[in-house]
């Protein structure tokens, strides 16, 4: 017998587990690289307030992945989908206070990615978990849906020194997650994989894709690739163009400030930000102190736990990328989940079938096509709308396609397959990659412009909720 100890364990299954008196609607949040489930805390700390506000008729439930926290995250997407994935499945199979009939999942960051992986094998390998879920919402918040890669239009000699590094290292010293981001080669292609086959099938049920993508400010996950784009004027001109923020930000409550969604259509290409006067700086010692420190502690530091990391990775996960390449790995877990014909029979009982008489029809359109709108509920129908075809509109004119290879070609075709939401956001902070989800808390540390952002988020997903109903 296979022994899969580490990736999960499960306790025996009982036909009562499958006898749940009320519907149910999953939430599943899933963290990126080198973090941990508390990094989708606050996010579910404000859907659930924001759902429950706005009369979401759906019983929502929450569920936070916690086995693939720091050093695993190194671990490969596959490995990292098989173990949230396996959580997610124990979860469904021993919920015993309601019956599941929908699924909603957000990925941050690498967390996209690895839901991607899940929801493609939710729908084939353990179809008889998922058959009769209904997918509704699939949020994205920063992923790097086309991978990582530094472009540099200007040509200048720093930034080619400066991104040569970054992508030694980063495709290095992050295991296989980080081979895997920047597509190093051809064994290492899961996300052209993704963006094909089961896992474009399975993102094309939901009725719904949203993508948030940071406009600045975002050194791990640029906007092309957050945004699905071959396009990224904040690179073409270095975050000197003029914002125009969106004028009709639907939804209210808003905790602080609005969120500040830039709208793509306003950006000119000969309409540049102020250039702000020079600072003349009087703490150049700390300055000085600060740098040395960076340089000569900080990062050899870092240096050294990503490295050690790797290596970690490398070894703990060595049998089970042999199990997977010789197809024991799906038997193994099948087996430690219980899926025998047995549990399908308690499934088909206890579930009617909702999935399979909807898989023709085009969920998008029966969402969005609703003809009795009333004023409230306007302005989020014409963001909806505008931000659907964003990805169509004029506001490429005038701006260069990057040079992407053949593989990031192959994902960005294949992903525009499909209708997209989606979301231009300007966060003021240093880092916009970890507020865009308020990470660390929704305390006076975090970024007035993330909480918003946060807040934003909610009423977006409630109203597209109210609309699925």
């Amino acid at each position: 017998m296979i022994n899969i100890e580490t990736l999960c364990s499960s306790p025996k299954i009982s036909k009562q587990s499958f006898e749940m008196p009320s519907d149910k609607h999953l939430f599943v949040l899933i963290h990126g690289l080198w973090g941990n489930y508390k990094h989708m805390e606050s996010m579910r700390t404000t859907l659930s307030a924001t759902l429950k506000k706005e009369d979401v008729k759906d019983d929502m439930i929450y569920f936070l992945p916690k086995q693939n926290a720091m050093f695993k995250t190194f671990d490969g997407i596959e490995i990292i989908g098989y173990r949230a994935l396996i959580e997610v499945c124990e979860f469904i199979r021993d919920y015993k206070d309601g019956k599941i009939t929908k699924i909603s999942i957000m990925g941050y960051s690498q967390g996209g990615l690895v839901a991607r992986f899940m929801i493609g094998k939710m729908l084939t390998e353990f179809r008889e978990l998922f058959e009769d879920i209904e997918p509704q919402l699939f949020i994205t918040m920063a992923t790097p849906h086309l991978g990582v890669e530094f472009y540099n239009p200007m040509g200048t000699t720093y930034k080619s020194v400066l991104f040569a590094t970054l992508r030694a290292f980063g495709s290095t010293i992050l295991g296989k997650s980080g081979r895997e981001l920047f597509i190093k080669n051809s064994n290492n292609d899961i996300l052209v994989r993704l963006s094909q086959d089961e896992y474009l099938e399975a993102l094309s049920r939901f009725k719904w894709r949203l993508a948030f993508a940071n406009v600045k400010n975002d050194r791990t996950v640029a906007f092309y690739t957050a945004f699905i784009t071959d396009c990224d004027p904040f690179i073409d001109y270095e975050n000197k163009l003029m914002y125009t923020f969106e004028e009709k930000i639907p939804g209210s409550d808003y905790s602080g400030i609005l969120p500040k969604i830039v709208d793509l259509n306003a950006l000119n290409v000969n309409s540049h930000a102020p250039t702000k006067p020079t600072k003349t700086y009087k703490k150049w010692p700390t300055i000085i102190l600060i740098v040395f420190v960076a340089t000569f502690f900080v990062f050899p530091v870092a240096l050294i736990m990503n490295g050690l990391g790797t290596a970690y990775s490398h070894i703990v996960t060595c049998k089970y990328r042999k199990m997977m390449s010789n197809g024991a790995f799906h038997t193994a877990v099948r087996e430690k989940l219980g899926l025998t014909e047995q549990l399908k029979g308690y499934v088909a009982d206890a579930y009617g079938s909702i999935l399979n008489s909807a898989l023709d029809t085009d969920t998008n359109n029966e969402a969005s096509n609703s003809s009795a709108v009333n004023e409230e509920e306007l302005p989020w129908k014409e963001f909806v709308e505008k931000y659907s075809t964003m990805n169509d509109g004029a506001w490429k004119t005038g701006f260069k396609k990057l040079p992407f290879d053949d593989s990031r070609r192959t994902i960005l075709e294949n992903l525009n397959q499909l209708k997209w939401i989606r979301v231009p956001i300007y966060i003021k902070a240093v880092n916009a990659h970890g507020v865009i989800v308020a990470r660390r808390g929704l305390d006076e540390n975090t970024a007035a412009t993330g909480k918003a952002c946060v807040e934003f988020t909610g009423q977006l997903l409630a109203y597209l909720m109210q609309k699925s109903n």
